[in-house]
């Protein structure tokens, strides 16, 4: 009886101590879903294309054109013209980093590269 007790006291300790520590990590990587209007601006930046991802966060209630956003990014399409005699385009994406509504998320076109098209993505 007295070996059993003693087994399971280490036990208990080490199932209280993950579950703390579970529990921290869970709480660093939930993101509270906010109300958000957001949209997409497209320039150039010395030549290249440029995209900016901006959702701002809008309170009250029944707000029209606003969807509840976790976290959101620009997205990015770009050609590049590759080649001199046999000259070829090669497509590329490029995704700029995920952000929290009233933050922005920006994204460029590598040098020599041609904007076209461009996107948000929220989650």
């Amino acid at each position: 009886m007295i070996t059993t007790a003693r087994r399971a006291v280490p036990v208990l300790a080490l199932a209280s101590l993950l579950g703390g520590l579970g529990t921290v990590a869970a709480s660093s990587d939930a993101f509270a879903a906010t109300q958000s209007r957001c949209s997409v601006e497209r320039g150039l930046t010395m030549g290249r294309g440029h995209v900016t991802s901006v959702c701002t966060p809008v309170y009250g209630p029944g707000i029209s054109g606003a969807k509840m956003v976790n976290q959101h990014r620009a997205v990015v399409h770009c050609d590049n013209i590759r080649g001199q005699g046999n000259a070829h385009d090669i497509h590329n994406t490029l995704y700029g980093p995920w952000k929290n509504p009233g933050e922005k998320s920006e994204v460029t076109c590598a040098i020599r590269s041609t904007l076209t098209g461009w996107d948000q993505q929220t989650n």
